[in-house]
Order: structure tokens, then C-alpha cells, then sequence
């Protein structure tokens, strides 16, 4: 009886552990693919899509899980659901350098944010 007890609790303490994992990586979480869209003054969310799977292939090749910086959510806009993403500061910076210079405002983003690490 003692051992069902303890099993039930190891149970309960792991759920609640993952969930408090969950919710501490959920907070990281403070940027959208729409902020990046017009920060970069792109079209549409989807010009992202490329640039935000290169970011998660790059962190799959290195063992980094991308689930605590990359999170797929869905907004309802102009009575439509539209995909975005929400990303961690890390995840928001690996996607900005992964998107293409040839866009004048990406380069000169890419550039700065070069500059600003190298300065500080």
C-alpha cells in the first residue's frame, strides 16, 4: 500500500513539475513573427516562414530544443485565423539573422544588431 502511495505522488509531482516547466518557458516567450513583420515592414507573417524553420534546424542540429524559444499560435484577424509565432529573445534574434538580406531593411537590421553586439 505504501509503495502505490508513493508512486501516486511521484506521479503527481512530475506532472506538476512539467507543467511549471511549461509555463516558466511559456513566460520567455515575449515577441511575435507579426512584431518582427513590421519591424521588418514585410508583406505578410508567411515571408517568415522560411527564416523561422531555418532557426529551428539550426537549434535541432546543435541538440537546442526549440520548444522552450519557438511556440506556433494562431490569431483571429479580420474574420480570419491567422498563424504567427511566438518567440523568445533568442529565437526572435535567430530568425532576424536568418532572413534575407536582400530586403534593404533586413540587411541594415542584421547590420545593426552586428554593431550594437560588437559595441557592447
Amino acid at each position: 500500500m505504501t509503495t502505490a502511495l508513493v508512486t501516486f505522488w511521484e506521479l503527481e509531482e512530475s506532472q506538476f513539475l512539467a507543467r511549471l516547466r511549461t509555463v516558466i518557458e511559456e513566460a520567455k516567450l515575449i515577441h511575435t513573427a507579426s512584431q518582427l513583420k513590421e519591424v521588418l515592414q514585410l508583406e505578410s507573417v508567411g515571408e517568415l516562414d522560411r527564416p523561422i524553420q531555418k532557426s529551428i534546424e539550426t537549434l535541432q542540429r546543435l541538440n537546442i530544443s526549440s520548444r522552450p524559444h519557438f511556440q506556433q499560435v494562431y490569431c483571429a484577424q479580420h474574420n480570419s485565423i491567422q498563424l504567427d509565432w511566438r518567440l523568445s529573445s533568442f529565437a526572435y534574434l535567430l530568425v532576424l539573422l536568418n532572413c534575407d538580406p536582400q530586403h534593404p531593411l533586413v540587411a541594415k537590421t542584421q547590420i545593426e544588431l552586428i554593431k550594437n553586439q560588437i559595441s557592447a
